[in-house]
């Protein structure tokens, strides 16, 4: 049973995310995996602080969501609300601060910010780990899948934006 575990744990860190394509555009192998919004090179989504956590909108399979930004999370995890339907043969085994839980692999349309205006979102094709997780204030956390991506990522609190440079 902990060899399982363990395996499941590993498993997850090995399967990347991968890039989405929009409009005719795509991400080459020197791409970063996120979608390019413009020649900046650089995303500016807006995010919220609430109760001491980042809260970011989202559009996740088209439907908008609130995610939480968690730099301690190894991977993007969503609510069952988020992604309410799963795949139930592929169960991974969460090893949480308060105990252990099933979840599942699940591929996801992600986008962060608004994407209404390209130069303040950034579009991926990820699997998420989607669960029956309590998330105060959100539907899900973006985790270091995301964030690694990026060259830097850094909070402007005075304007609320986070800012993601491109690699």
């Amino acid at each position: 049973m902990i060899g399982r575990a363990i395996f499941a744990v590993v498993a997850l860190l090995a399967v990347p995310g991968l890039p989405c394509q929009a409009s005719g555009q795509g991400a080459s192998a020197n791409d970063s995996p996120a979608i390019r919004s413009g020649e900046s090179g650089e995303h500016r989504v807006p995010f919220q602080a609430r109760d001491g956590l980042i809260c970011i909108q989202a559009r996740v399979n088209g439907s908008r969501r609130t995610l939480v930004v968690d730099t301690g999370a190894t991977f993007t995890i969503l609510t069952l609300k988020a992604v309410p339907a799963i795949d139930l043969d592929s169960p991974v085994t969460m090893n949480l601060a308060k105990g252990s839980m099933l979840a599942y692999r699940r591929p996801v349309e992600f986008a962060l910010g608004d994407s209404n205006h390209p130069e303040r979102h950034c579009a991926f094709r990820i699997d998420a780990v989607v669960g029956d997780f309590k998330i105060t204030h959100a539907e899900g956390a973006v985790g270091l899948d995301i964030l690694s991506r990026f060259k830097s990522v850094t909070f402007d609190f005075k304007n609320s934006v986070m800012v993601l440079e491109d690699r």
